[in-house]
């Protein structure tokens, strides 16, 4: 009875353990996926010849044609406090329960057009 008392307490054990390591599995595909969506935008971000200034916000499920329903990602682009042909580009993908979980990712971006000379 005590060696079955003993086995049963490593199997309840084993099973926790085997659950952990699921739930962990599943975060780090989420995380992966979230960085391979942020670096999706940010790609999205250098394409465009300079980037508008200010915050704009949605969903993959518009971008991937449904894919993605669990993820949303906010971008904001600001200019550079020193260099005015420099902005700065943020993307934050958002995931998770409750969308309690982010992924974010900064680049500075430069005017590939040459500034017009001011006099």
């Amino acid at each position: 009875m005590v060696s079955l008392a003993v086995v049963a307490v490593g199997l309840v054990a084993m099973l926790g353990l085997q659950h952990q390591t699921l739930q962990s599995v599943i975060r780090a595909n989420q995380l992966t996926t979230a960085a391979l969506l942020a670096q999706e935008m940010m790609t999205q971000a250098e394409l465009q010849i300079f980037p508008p200034l200010g915050n704009t916000s949605g969903d993959f499920r518009t971008l991937n044609h449904g894919q993605y329903p669990n993820y949303k990602w906010t971008e904001s682009v600001s200019p550079s406090a020193v260099f005015p042909d420099v902005r700065t580009v943020r993307v934050v993908v958002y995931f998770g329960n409750h969308f309690s979980r982010h992924f974010d990712i900064t680049e500075m971006l430069r005017n590939p057009l040459p500034i017009p000379a001011t006099q």
